[in-house]
């Protein structure tokens, strides 16, 4: 037992590391190519579903609840994940897939976003992937703005969303406008960013 616990810090700060690259990686690829890769959430699925079985075998909700431990412990890389097991990364998976899965039903999303919000639920639980969410709308909303101000449609973005809103459904277009929701960021970039934030917080950085 005692050679067990530097195993498993090993595997947790892999964990933190595998998290990152995700990260980094899918955000150089929206940008360059407007793409997140399956060759790059899939497996960060299946990584994140074995890293955490070995961490914290199958699991019970009561491991995977957040505790003030539990959230000093998984800031730092290197550390035992405290709380991790199959358990919190499936419902990790669940809840960021049920999320952006009614998204992008409704065409909000596309199935690249979808699955790397879900490789983030995959990697580091329902409570993390919960924050990275709120994080990931606020990023959003900020650069969804910050890209209406550039190509001079603001006005026309808030008032279509406006009207979104007190109809509860989206205004018709006419044929060959194009849509406030495409003027918007890429997904793949709010979301490494939103998630980036939070896990930098969580490492205490601000």
């Amino acid at each position: 037992m005692g050679n067990a616990a530097p195993v498993l810090s090993y595997l947790g700060g892999m964990r933190e590391v595998a998290l990152l690259a995700v990260l980094v990686i899918a955000a150089f690829t929206e940008l360059a190519y407007g793409k997140v890769y399956n060759w790059l959430t899939l497996p960060a699925m299946v990584a994140g579903l074995m890293l955490n079985y070995i961490l914290g075998g199958v699991g019970t909700l009561s491991q995977t609840l957040p505790s003030a431990g539990g959230m000093a412990a998984t800031a730092r890389v290197g550390a035992t994940a405290d709380g991790a097991c199959l358990l919190d990364s499936l419902l990790g998976m669940g809840l960021a897939g049920g999320l952006f899965g009614a998204f992008w039903l409704l065409g909000q999303f596309g199935g690249a976003d979808l699955k790397l919000a879900v490789a983030v639920g995959a990697l580091k639980g329902w409570y993390f992937a919960l924050l990275a969410i709120v994080a990931t709308a606020l990023v959003g909303g900020v650069l969804a703005l910050a890209v209406l101000v550039w190509k001079g449609r603001l006005r026309q973005g808030l008032r279509d969303s406006l009207l979104a809103v007190v109809r509860l459904r989206r205004k018709p277009q006419s044929e060959g406008e194009e849509s406030p929701a495409r003027l918007t960021v890429p997904y793949g970039l709010a979301i490494s960013v939103g998630t980036m934030w939070v896990w930098m917080a969580r490492m205490g950085v601000f």
